[in-house]
């Protein structure tokens, strides 16, 4: 199949640069009855239906690729792929349901809640009530202190007819707002509560008592004059005190006492924030890092998406003093800087978590840190993090002199079996075990498959690159001496290019599909250079290959043109 493989994609490529791009289609979905999980492949289908102007066609494409990109493992490319798809219709906002699952998987709670908003607006736009419930509900779930999408889950029960669910989510608003001092809202929501459900007992009560605080202080301030009214309306509902001998148990090391007062205050004014704070940083102080990472990740993200930079900043740096290798910590902290729009800074936060991850890998994010140094790469492309992680990340991006010094190197001699085994030479016998010994660390299948990519994006610099590692291995060299050639063409090194072919057809598993590949692209080369004795020699060989006849052609014609029509000829066809 590798043979059949590499065909495919090279007359893929044929078609594509001649604008055929029905005819690439066609090879590319060949592949995908092999590898119907490959995003690549649909990705590119995508890439060349939409150069066909079948945008419909191009985002079903990308569709596939999403998922099978985010069922890989590799979120970051399912989420580019979802964003061609509204770079092409913006009107689909179903996409952002997508988009918000992914981000709410990787824990970017603030990017998750922005795109289920968007979904959600759009709903309610068009009158889509029962969906846009559906959204809001998962806006709760990843983010329970967003009191705006709560309201609006009670608002769209309501005209839904789900009066025992809006009750509920009313109750809840009431205790939220009463708990952080905001009564006029809470007395809106248990006034809610009691339009729906006269003979609520716990709205009832809340208003009650609500008017007789509001009267006495009425009273009181007559008494004393405004000011005095004013102290006992504010001295009500003051927990001060508590709070106070809360910090001062803390403190003195006292944290079981502290943990009852917290607890029970907390029972009162569920989701009080200042009580949220001084639970965690008091779960910190007990060494309990697991729950403390919990309730610093969701405390600083609501912070952050409510856009009070310098809270979170504070609550993040506050766990990272006691556990500075948090990856989510740092995560996080790197995304506060990407929306503060200091992308060096971003990036330096990023670079210490794929420090971290490098030195302890986890195994249930293996792709981490290659997402996080993409995100570094956009951040700071030029920056010092990128500099530093490059060459383990872009192990083929060297320096201008070392790359020119690399392209002037000899042209290695054709093959007498004699021969190390490196790029440009064939490999060792795969029966013999010393000589095919690699480090177990190499993944040669991924670099060709990271060649081909690169290949296919127009990047033939970082295409050759790849090829010349998975060439060390005796399974992928034949196929990746046929793809550093066409490299090599790519980029008009010529001479490199057919000794390295030249090299590759006396292999001796160069045969079938892949022997006359070998030959049309020596063929193409030798035409290139003018060389027409050979180049026809080749083209007779393999004359219904692709389109070989139609080169043949030619160079009959440039045998008998005369000489300056002849070079001319050549030029024009040095890249078919």
């Amino acid at each position: 199949m590798a043979a059949d493989r590499t065909s495919i994609l090279h007359n893929a490529q044929i078609y594509a640069s001649k604008g055929q791009f029905d005819a690439a289609i066609g090879e590319w979905k060949k592949l995908a009855q092999d590898a119907p999980n490959d995003g690549t492949i649909y990705n590119s289908i995508g890439d060349l239906q939409l150069k066909r102007n079948a945008k419909a066609e191009a985002i079903n494409a990308y569709l596939q690729a999403a998922k099978a990109f985010r069922d890989d493992g590799a979120p970051l490319k399912a989420i580019a792929a979802y964003k061609k798809i509204l770079k092409i219709d913006p009107s689909r906002y179903d996409i952002y349901r997508f988009l918000g699952d992914l981000n709410a998987e990787r824990g970017l709670l603030s990017s998750a809640v922005s795109d289920y908003l968007t979904l959600a607006k759009w709903y309610l736009k068009e009158r889509k009530n029962r969906e846009a419930l559906e959204v809001y509900r998962l806006i709760i779930q990843q983010d329970p202190s967003n009191l705006d999408a709560q309201e609006r889950v009670a608002e769209l029960c309501l005209q839904e007819n789900m009066q025992d669910e809006a009750i509920k989510v009313y109750l809840h608003l009431g205790r939220e707002r009463s708990a952080q001092g905001r009564t006029a809202e809470a007395r809106d929501a248990y006034a809610a509560v009691l339009r729906i459900d006269p003979n609520n007992r716990e709205a009832e009560q809340f208003v009650n008592a609500e008017k007789q605080v509001t009267q006495g202080a009425l009273k009181r301030g007559q008494a004393a004059g405004g000011e005095g009214g004013a102290r006992g309306i504010s001295n009500t509902a003051a927990p001060g005190d508590l709070l106070s001998e809360a910090r001062r148990r803390m403190d003195a090391g006292q944290y079981e006492g502290a943990e009852a007062m917290l607890s029970q205050m907390l029972s009162r004014e569920p989701g009080n924030p200042e009580i949220c704070r001084l639970l965690a940083r008091l779960h910190l102080k007990q060494g309990q890092l697991n729950v403390a990472l919990n309730e610093y990740r969701f405390l600083a993200g609501s912070a952050l998406r409510s856009q009070e930079y310098d809270l979170a900043e504070s609550l993040i740096q506050e766990f990272l003093a006691v556990e500075p290798r948090s990856v989510a910590l740092l995560e996080l902290l790197g995304e506060l800087f990407e929306e503060k729009g200091d992308g060096p800074a971003a990036a330096q936060h990023f670079g210490t978590a794929i420090a971290v991850l490098l030195d302890q890998p986890d195994p249930s994010l293996p792709s981490l840190p290659s997402e996080l140094y993409e995100k570094v790469k956009g951040l700071d492309p030029d920056g010092p993090v990128r500099k530093k992680f490059a060459p383990l990340f872009e192990p083929n991006a060297r320096p201008a002199s070392q790359a020119a010094a690399s392209h002037s190197a000899s042209t290695p001699a054709p093959w007498d079996g004699n021969q190390t085994h490196a790029i440009g030479t064939p490999p060792p016998s795969a029966a013999d075990p010393a000589a095919t010994a690699e480090p177990v660390t190499v993944d040669y299948q991924a670099h060709f498959q990271l060649g081909l990519a690169f290949k296919n994006m127009g990047i033939p610099e970082e295409a050759l690159e790849e090829f010349q590692v998975s060439a060390k291995n005796p399974s992928f060299y034949l196929d990746s001496c046929l793809m550093v050639s066409q490299c090599l063409r790519a980029l008009k090194r010529h001479k490199e290019a057919i000794a390295q072919l030249e090299e590759a057809v006396q292999h001796p598993d160069c045969t079938g599909d892949k022997a006359r590949l070998a030959r049309y692209e020596l063929g193409l080369l030798y035409k290139a250079e003018s060389h027409v004795e050979q180049a026809l020699q080749i083209f007779e060989s393999i004359a219904d290959f692709a389109d070989a006849r139609d080169h043949l052609e030619d160079l009959r014609h440039q045998q008998t043109a005369p000489s300056t029509q002849h070079q001319s000829s050549s030029i024009r066809l040095a890249t078919p």
